[in-house]
């Protein structure tokens, strides 16, 4: 707003001056729109936004926010988005750069996928930096959550197709101004895989339009592509996870409706409420405490109890420790870290089709499905959103004859199986049998399985350590 209303760049005004050329802007001289804005704008909750304003004051800000945000793509229960609207309404219609520092999740969260389609449609998003470096995700100062940097140049030229995308992930994010200087000139040259900095992708122009960012989920480029394969049913045909199954209810129900309680309780009531890796080893679990409703909620809670599943997902996972993405109870129940899964594809038992969903969940490429679209504020530790759990890709069991059954054969022969840690998936001879029925049911390459599987083990999100190419011993 201080750039928008100033004739010239002069010191920031004190006092009541500033307000008042907020108030008063349109009748003052508007400075020439901005050849290149560079940003790192602060993310900070919405309730916090104003609060160094008077009652007043706020009121005349929001409504100004308002009127530029208008029909725009920017959700204002957060400052986000919001900035990179500032930043495209501050610079030249014809030829502009914007260069920001943005959460990483606003590369792949759903609820960011417009602001996505709006840049892209504006800009040529020339360049992304990511760090996939476990010991600084970030490249900001103050905050512990996945960042990205972003080069976004004005593209006027509507009849000209855009280039692809340079996705860069970093393997070491550099920690002085230094090391930051020849990675950016690194980057520049087009030498940065030579000097182990980090990978390079070249993601099409078509995919970045349709707000498809995914190269930044995997240090791995194969991985990203694999992933991107395997969701647009190139390997094997699928189906989005909430086509053939209703998932939910809401972890955040357990926990608002129900008390835990280490003893029986009259209502019979359980739930799978932790992920306990040293305790949750194989496909097959049991329930690890019981629950009651809490006083005044019995109903809420009695309608909450009616959605269990015996099928459970999982809504956070260290990556270092985890061992299994999905479980199946030998009693029907609710979840806390798990979410309940229930399959309702016609024409097929729904235990047959538990048993080959949480059997493919915990192959390679089902780790791959439910890794390739999550949301990454950390790497090594995603949190998985309803809309998260519902895209995973998973077969389509009624174009794939027999599939079903095979899989759920699989998980019959391996369900008390222990599991090892994913970084050592390599070498877990339960993944591996679990990789085999996906070769035999599907009809996926069996070299493609193994090479996905080696990759995942190497990469620094599920390892927790920077990337060395060598697996976890």
């Amino acid at each position: 707003e201080f750039l928008d209303q100033q004739p010239k760049l002069i010191p920031w005004p004190n006092g009541d001056q500033a307000f008042s050329q907020v108030e008063n802007g349109e009748n003052m001289a508007h400075p020439d729109s901005a050849d290149l804005v560079i940003m790192n704008p602060p993310f900070t909750r919405s309730d916090l936004r104003h609060d160094q304003f008077s009652e007043e004051h706020e009121t005349k800000l929001k409504d100004r926010e308002k009127e530029l945000f208008s029909k725009k793509p920017v959700h204002l229960s957060s400052n986000g988005n919001a900035f990179l609207i500032l930043a495209d309404y501050i610079t030249k219609a014809e030829s502009c750069t914007i260069a920001a520092v943005l959460p990483l999740v606003t590369a792949t969260n759903a609820s960011s996928l417009e602001i996505r389609k709006y840049l892209a449609s504006r800009y040529h998003i020339e360049t992304i930096v990511t760090s996939h470096d476990p010991d600084r995700i970030y490249f900001s100062e103050n905050t512990s959550i996945g960042e990205m940097l972003i080069v976004c140049r004005r593209w006027a030229n509507r009849r000209k197709r855009k280039p692809p995308t340079r996705v860069v992930n970093l393997a070491t994010n550099p920690g002085t101004p230094a090391r930051a200087l020849s990675v950016a000139w690194a980057i520049e040259e087009g030498n940065l895989e030579k000097i182990t900095f980090g990978t390079v992708q070249e993601w099409p122009e078509t995919r970045i339009r349709d707000g498809n960012w995914g190269a930044v989920q995997f240090f791995s480029p194969y991985l990203c592509e694999k992933f991107d394969s395997l969701r647009d049913g190139r390997i094997f045909e699928t189906v989005a996870l909430d086509t053939i199954a209703v998932i939910g209810p809401n972890s955040v129900g357990t926990r608002t409706m129900f008390n835990r309680s280490s003893l029986p309780r009259v209502e019979g009531m359980t739930a799978l409420y932790d992920h306990k890796t040293d305790v949750t080893q194989s496909m097959a679990a049991e329930t690890d405490t019981h629950i009651a409703p809490k006083s005044g909620k019995e109903r809420q809670a009695k309608n909450l109890w009616e959605q269990r599943g015996t099928l459970m997902l999982p809504t956070r996972l260290f990556l270092k420790t985890t061992r299994v993405l999905s479980v199946r109870l030998n009693t029907p129940a609710l979840g806390s870290a798990w979410v309940p899964c229930k399959p309702k594809a016609a024409g097929m038992e729904a235990e047959t089709l538990e048993k080959a969903l949480c059997a493919y969940l915990n192959s390679s490429i089902g780790i791959l499905a439910s890794l390739g679209d999550r949301s990454n504020k950390k790497p090594t530790y995603p949190q998985f959103s309803m809309s998260d759990l519902s895209k995973i890709p998973v077969p389509d069991f009624t174009a794939i004859d027999g599939a079903a059954d095979r899989l759920a054969e699989a998980y019959d022969a391996h369900a008390k199986d222990a599991l090892l840690p994913l970084p050592r998936m390599n070498d877990c001879p339960t993944r591996r049998a679990l990789d085999d029925a996906v070769v035999d049911a599907l009809g996926v390459d069996a070299e493609t399985v193994a090479a996905v599987r080696r990759s995942l083990a190497a990469e620094p999100s599920i390892t927790a350590r920077r990337y060395t190419g060598r697996p976890i011993e």
